[in-house]
């Protein structure tokens, strides 16, 4: 049997803004079978459940989507069965989830149930103390971030007064007609899905485009930082959705409400933004078209502002790498919750339970 791929993103970020959730889309609700939430303190096993449900599936060539946790990238807080039309979330804070359709789709499964409660009370003032010092690191992970975001904002400025926008709309009509040819528009407009590529995680930087771009024809945008590619890749988006294409847009952490790279799916073809930041490493080769987007700027402009444009970019990456500081400390204090947790759970009760939520995902085919 051919094992299904493992697809890898984020459902939300550590943003400018705080934790920016785009949960909403990580099942569609009206076209799932069934939509799992987990609830349960830190350490009660949700991420384990979840790994372990989706590896299995794939072994049985279910392709799934693993959904990252910003705050620890090496965990999840959900996964996809795309042909069974089954999700299991995480449903707590910071991202909280509770059924929208109880019973019908969604149900709630409690694993406190299998912890011993009198155990956790009695570790009550140390798990207020360390919950505190948690949600203080990330408080101040998220103003670091918008100090940053604002010298982007000012690096962004700058590059859209050296930019060609004549010659930027006929580079988007050109793109255009490369991605859709002669295809027409349809009377039922596509799906959208909004979701990140990329995270700031206690990891650093971390993104997962090549999960996400696999065996596609691959259009790559190559930018400076600070460079907009949000004009090109919205319009790319709404003609498609307008044709009748499900898009997947993955958005931009420092700004979450911009689109940097676009999959879609039904014609195996992604447009992806490259920078120093996040890019495909040379898995796809041959499928990979570059365009270099600081043709369409003048570079007398980007040198009158060399000065300003150093300390945006120096400045940005200090406080950046100060955030993904301050998130590794909440790390930390998040590792050692679980600690509390880990020793009052019944695992044995919590494997029989993954067991039995196997088996009801897998009655769906």
């Amino acid at each position: 049997m051919t094992e299904g791929k493992i697809r890898h993103m984020f459902p939300g970020g550590n943003t400018p803004f705080g934790f920016y959730s785009y949960y909403g889309y990580i099942i569609d609700p009206e076209k799932a079978n069934r939509i799992f939430i987990l609830k349960g303190g830190p350490g009660t096993g949700k991420s384990t459940i979840m790994k372990k449900i989706g590896l299995k599936l794939a072994r049985h060539g279910y392709d799934i989507e693993f959904m990252h946790c910003s705050s620890d990238n090496n965990s999840l807080d959900g996964i996809v069965i795309p042909r069974l039309k089954v999700a299991v979330i995480d449903g707590t804070a910071p991202h909280v989830v509770d059924p929208l359709y109880p019973g019908a789709i969604d149900e709630i499964i409690n694993l406190g149930e299998f912890w011993d409660k009198e155990g956790i009370i009695e570790s009550k003032e140390i798990i207020f103390e360390t919950s505190r010092k948690k949600k203080d690191c990330f408080e101040r992970a998220y103003r670091y971030l918008r100090a940053a975001y604002e010298l982007m904002t000012d690096t962004e400025k700058i590059l859209g007064l050296a930019l060609d926008r004549g010659k930027e709309i006929i580079f988007i009509h050109d793109l255009y007609k490369k991605l859709f040819g002669s295809n027409t528009p349809s009377g039922i407009p596509g799906k959208q899905r909004f979701l990140f590529a990329s995270a700031i995680t206690p990891n650093g930087l971390t993104n997962y485009l090549d999960s996400l771009c696999t065996g596609h024809e691959v259009i790559r945008l190559y930018t400076l930082n600070g460079y907009n590619t949000n004009n090109v890749l919205k319009y790319i988006n709404d003609e498609a959705v307008r044709m009748g294409f499900l898009t997947e847009a993955y958005c931009c952490p420092m700004s979450p409400g911009k689109i940097e790279h676009i999959v879609l799916p039904e014609l195996k073809k992604s447009v992806i933004t490259a920078n120093e930041y996040h890019d495909i490493s040379e898995m796809n080769g041959e499928n990979v078209t570059t365009y270099y987007m600081d043709e369409f700027l003048n570079h007398d402009i980007i040198t009158d502002y060399k000065s300003q444009l150093d300390f945006d970019r120096h400045c940005t990456d200090t406080l950046i790498q100060k955030a993904v500081e301050s998130i590794a400390t909440a790390k930390s204090y998040h590792d050692k919750l679980e600690k509390f947790y880990i020793k009052n759970m019944d695992f044995n009760q919590l494997t029989l339970a993954r067991e039995n939520l196997t088996d009801r995902i897998l009655a769906y085919v």
